[in-house]
């Protein structure tokens, strides 16, 4: 007798073993699930994280409520010019958890990977992008306009798929990469602004030369009047200093150390100093 129990114990739990697989369901930390019933559809109740029993027929499916990031390659845009350019983006969301329900009603069983890098996400990536790129000219978009085009793009395409769960936290624009003669438009501009700065760095530079002349001979200039104006006034204060009295003062000084004799037969006013042999 109690070898039959054992027999029939095991045997259920072996079927029980077998049938696990079937009606346990494992939901991962940072996600819950949809529950869906062949019988009644979905069930309003979400699943959180942990172990859960469902119906062999039942199908969960698991969203993921913490961030996680995805990228979109080559996505080819036209600039405000007529420029079109492959873009790459790298952008971080998740899952609005009170959402999952409305979010299976509209895709079903589609996973959220699918969603994010060939659907509904992507599409609405690629809309924004080009919506905004399309305001800016190329070169604008590989200059000073780039992290305004990749923030007015996020704030896009996060109001965009908001209602429908998605939570956008972060974009990033990789760098545009031009068709060839796009390529060839921009280094012939790139070449042109270069060349124009490298003329405006010149004629700066020879403002700045003209400038320093300029006052170097200016200041030469001034110098150049003030000595005038003090030899000329040294020159009236001698002119005004020398009176007759001074020269005879000067004659009588010269008669007294070195001796004067008047020579006949010439104008009185010349005179001749000579040595007296006395």
């Amino acid at each position: 007798m109690n070898k039959g129990l054992a027999i029939v114990g095991g045997a259920v739990l072996v079927l029980g073993l077998v049938a696990t697989p079937f009606v346990v369901e494992k939901i991962e930390p940072g996600h819950v699930g949809v529950h869906y019933k062949p019988s009644n559809g979905v069930q309003k109740e979400v699943f959180q994280p942990g172990w859960e029993v469902v119906a062999p027929f039942d199908k969960v499916i698991e969203y993921p409520t913490r961030t996680q990031t995805k990228s979109i390659k080559d996505l080819v845009l036209s600039t405000k010019d007529g420029k079109n350019v492959t873009v790459d983006f790298s952008y971080s969301f998740s899952v609005n958890p009170e959402k999952v329900v409305d979010l299976f009603n509209k895709y079903g069983a589609v996973s959220v990977d699918d969603i994010a890098t060939k659907g509904y996400l992507r599409q609405q990536l690629f809309d924004a992008a080009r919506d905004q790129v399309s305001k800016v000219t190329v070169l604008e978009l590989f200059g000073e306009q780039s992290s305004q085009v990749s923030s007015d793009i996020q704030a896009q395409f996060a109001d965009k798929v908001l209602e429908l769960g998605f939570i956008v936290e972060d974009l990033s624009l990789g760098a545009p990469k031009p068709d060839e003669k796009t390529q060839e438009a921009i280094d012939a501009r790139v070449k042109a602004s270069q060349e124009l700065d490298r003329k405006k760095t010149e004629l700066e530079i020879a403002k700045a030369e003209s400038e320093r002349i300029l006052v170097e001979s200016d200041a030469k200039a001034k110098k150049t009047v003030i000595e005038a104006e003090a030899e000329a006034k040294a020159n009236k204060l001698l002119s005004n200093s020398i009176t007759p009295e001074l020269i005879k003062l000067k004659e009588a000084e010269a008669r007294q150390k070195h001796g004067w004799v008047e020579i006949q037969g010439v104008a009185p006013t010349l005179t001749q100093e000579v040595e007296s042999k006395k």
